[in-house]
């Protein structure tokens, strides 16, 4: 449920602000499927050519036959070229999109009688010439990539479009559309098929890039950037991570290529003639040098890898002058249908160097058709450009320069790499147009609501709507009302907070908030990045060790959960905070906080702790997240592949004053890190330990991350109990891995499911010293125990018997968002009412 909710706002994006484009000049765009004459059997890499008037264009057949070819003027004549088959050439109606199939037959010859026809021989890597190449280009890959200079700097131009596919022109005559049929007046033509599609999202970015290469260093900056502002459910700095998410950064010089949340093996990878099989399929002119073109394709189809082909110059440099690079029809990337990469290298200064990368695909989203098109420009290299060790010290990720969003038409006219298309100009000036009518005001808002679970009415917001309404066997029915004041009343103050009740213990439970935010704010206070001090008092119920990534426990959807909630308690809270980010993703909060604990009556935990704790405490976080990506809905972020760790430091200090009965220190450090192992999936790693320093009661050490709902958590032990273990000092690992089909798709007719295995394993190691503990000291808080007549045994325990273990086996992509996992207790199986094992869910959704 976690994951579905907030990544809702990546298929809403995806069909959200509708405006128009502009109408396209006269193309010629072919397609079509080759095959055997004889069998109908599809030919992959055939090579297809037209020249017209010295104007060379060509593409190949992917490895199902399909072809797309497209040329902005005239086209002739098609001329069909495969090894063991006859030349095909076939004519072409000029200006027009049409679908051309074609049959070739085998070459053969006829001796004495005897017909000999080519056939197809098992691809081999021994001595093959296609393999031997790619060794020699892989061998020169350090030579050539522009990393080989000490220092380097260029410029980078991004224009990133968004569509929805699938349109036509009858949609002007539609009633629903009668005031704003001007949307429709220039349907644009994908370059796959013949189907229209209308931009919805534009944004450009303009990035000044410097290098070293000792100590390796990419300082990225930021310099402009301007996007659709239609509406404020989500943020720029959110929509530019979910483009880069999709799009990623693509260079098959490096070894892996980050694309479609995923990490795929590069062609030019060591380990890529061991993944790929490569084909020499042609030799050819390609803008003033003689390439050889390879083709290839994943050694399993099933296998989220690249088809394409690959342009190498013909002398000792075997350097890559042009990629092509798309998707096996049969690959079990989720919602792509088709994908294309093509890259152009130029030589500047001696040095091959990227000019354009241009990334297209199309997809189906739960039945919406999405285009999307990633085009990106290089100008301006420079090599032996050293700004200095305090230039490349102070910057070591992506700089968003001051006013970087907030450029002159002027400015952007003189600083693009490559112009505005008309279309492009259009896509801007739509959300003008579109803002003066009531109904599109109204579509924007609902929108809002589903992607940031808030309700805007003006000046105030309602929700989070979720948390309205929700249940435990405490509280009973739980009702809440909340809300907090948006931009639209002041963009340094903002109110938050809510009232809840529950109809069983019959409290009303309260949070206020007064915000000041030290900076400017177009969406929310929690703007990345952070700068925010905060004044609050709360009343409310907590469960101690249920932590959630996502928004709090009273969400509709996790009051459905496991056994019984009876280790509730109330806490009153004052507190001020105090939080900072910078654009280095280093963030600070200070809090000063004045806390009053109990257990909520009728409850277990009140049978043994009958008084009320205070707790003054200071609490330090520091957080570090180097090129962290992620998604933020409001305050809630959820972190996005990130393969650089997660550094956090948490400190706390309670004093013995204002009638506090303990004195103690607490400290907590995690590190958390994923790693992608090419086509055998990705790892994520959770590192975990803290240390109380003092004598205290046991509910302000340590309480162990515990689930009791029926939803999967990777950052929870799901077979734990609430309550269920304390510690003063402890060490947790937790290592969740997912094969990304690897094994399944190796399987006969499992693999046509596209499913993706996972497992886990969850550990922590801790122990309470006999100074905390309350059976040895009378004047601390007892454990509770279950009645007598349910055994009368403890609820809480020490970790002094070895470590919690669990463990969980699963299957993801079941209907493209269904994780079921079979999870595993593997200790402390006598402890009174717990599961052994269980089932989990999951909805997420993934490429």
């Amino acid at each position: 449920m976690e994951k579905l909710k907030n990544n809702k706002g990546i298929i809403a994006l995806l069909f959200f602000m509708i405006f128009a484009c502009v109408a396209f000049g006269q193309s010629t765009i072919v397609s079509g499927m080759v095959v055997d004459s004889k069998t109908g059997e599809p030919l992959p890499f055939v090579n297809i050519t037209s020249t017209h008037k010295n104007n060379h264009l060509g593409t190949i057949s992917d490895v199902n036959g399909e072809y797309t070819l497209r040329s902005e003027g005239k086209l002739d004549t098609l001329v069909f070229q495969f090894v063991g088959y006859q030349t095909v050439q076939k004519a072409v109606k000029p200006y027009k999109t049409q679908r051309l199939n074609v049959k070739m037959k085998a070459a053969s010859t006829q001796l004495q009688e005897t017909k000999v026809v080519a056939q197809k021989e098992k691809y081999s890597r021994k001595n093959n010439p296609a393999v031997i190449l790619m060794q020699n280009v892989q061998a020169h890959k350090k030579d050539n990539h522009i990393t080989s200079k000490p220092f380097y700097y260029y410029r980078s131009h991004d224009k990133i479009e968004l569509s929805l596919l699938g349109l036509n022109d009858s949609l002007k005559q539609n009633k629903a559309f009668k005031k704003t049929a001007f949307l429709f007046d220039n349907l644009q033509e994908s370059e796959f098929d013949e189907r229209k599609y209308l931009p919805i999202y534009f944004m450009e970015n303009i990035y000044d890039n410097h290098y070293r290469q000792k100590p390796e260093c990419l300082k990225t900056m930021l310099i402009g950037q301007q996007t659709l502002q239609v509406a404020k459910f989500i943020e720029p700095q959110t929509v530019d991570f979910i483009i880069n998410d999709i799009f990623g950064d693509v260079n098959i010089y490096d070894n892996s290529i980050r694309i479609l949340s995923n990490d795929l093996v590069s062609p030019l990878s060591a380990y890529g003639t061991r993944f790929y099989q490569f084909f020499i399929t042609d030799t050819l002119e390609y803008k003033g040098d003689s390439c050889i073109v390879l083709a290839f394709n994943p050694a399993n189809m099933r296998d989220i890898g690249f088809s394409g082909k690959l342009w190498v110059i013909k002398d000792s440099t075997y350097a890559v002058k042009k990629a092509f690079l798309d998707f096996p029809k049969k690959s079990s990337i989720n919602y792509i249908n088709n994908l294309s990469i093509n890259q152009e290298y130029q030589r500047i200064g001696g040095q091959l160097c990227m000019v354009q990368n241009k990334t297209v695909l199309d997809g189906n989203f739960f039945g919406v058709d999405i285009y999307g098109k990633k085009q990106t420009f290089y100008s301006s290299y420079e090599f032996n450009k050293d700004m200095g060790d305090k230039f490349y010290f102070n910057n070591d990720v992506t700089t968003r320069i001051a006013g970087c969003n907030k450029r002159s038409t002027t400015w952007w006219e003189d600083n693009r790499v490559e112009p505005l298309t008309q279309s492009e100009i259009n896509i801007y000036d739509m959300p003008a147009k579109l803002s003066k009518f009531k109904g599109f005001k109204a579509f924007t808002n609902t929108l809002t609501a589903l992607v940031t679970d808030y309700l805007e009415f003006g000046k105030v917001d309602y929700g989070p709507v979720e948390n309205t309404v929700s249940w435990n066997n405490i509280e009973g029915l739980r009702l809440r009302v909340g809300g907090k004041t948006n931009v639209n009343m002041d963009n340094h103050w903002f109110l938050n907070g809510f009232v809840a009740y529950g109809t069983k213990d019959k409290k009303f439970k309260y949070n206020a908030e007064v915000m000041y935010n030290f900076a400017d704010k177009l969406y929310h206070q929690w703007e990345f990045p952070v700068h925010l001090l905060t004044l609050g008092v709360e009343h409310n119920t907590d469960i101690p060790g249920h932590k959630l990534l996502m928004g709090t426990y009273d969400r509709f959807f996790l009051s459905f959960a496991r056994g019984e909630l009876d280790m509730m308690v109330m806490d009153t809270r004052y507190y001020m905070e105090y939080w900072r980010e910078t654009m280095s993703q280093f963030s600070t909060k200070i809090k000063l906080e004045y806390k009053t604990e109990y257990a909520m009556p009728n409850t277990a935990l009140a049978k043994y702790w009958s008084n009320t704790l205070h707790i003054p405490n200071i609490n330090v976080e520091l957080r570090y997240a180097k090129n962290e990506q992620f998604y933020q809905s409001q305050k809630n972020r959820l972190t996005m592949n990130s393969t650089t760790p997660i550094y956090t430091l948490n400190y706390t200090y309670v004093p013995k004053i204002f009638d506090a009965e303990y004195s103690i220190h607490k400290l907590k450090a995690t590190v958390q890190k994923r790693w992608f192992l090419l086509n055998f999936g990705y790892l994520d790693l959770t590192l975990e330990g803290g240390k109380v320093f003092g004598r205290a009661a046991y509910p302000l050490l340590f309480v162990h991350q515990a689930n009791q709902n029926w939803a999967y958590q990777d950052e929870s032990f799901n077979l734990m109990n609430y309550f269920e273990f304390v510690s003063d000092c402890y060490a947790k690992v937790i290592i969740n891995y997912n094969f990304n089909g690897f094994i399944f798709n190796r399987i006969p007719l499992i693999k046509h499911l596209n499913l993706r295995e996972v497992f886990a394993v969850k550990a922590v190691w801790g122990g309470v010293a006999g100074k905390n503990q309350p059976e040895k000291n009378p004047d601390l808080i007892p454990f509770a125990c279950y009645d007598p007549q349910d055994g009368g045994m403890l609820k809480t325990y020490y970790l002094n018997n070895g470590p919690y273990i669990e463990a969980n086996v699963g299957i993801d992509n079941i209907f493209k968002f269904l994780r079921l996992d079979y999870v595993r207790r593997f200790t402390y199986l006598d402890n009174p009412h717990i599961s052994k094992w269980g089932i989990r869910f999951r909805f997420r959704l993934t490429f």
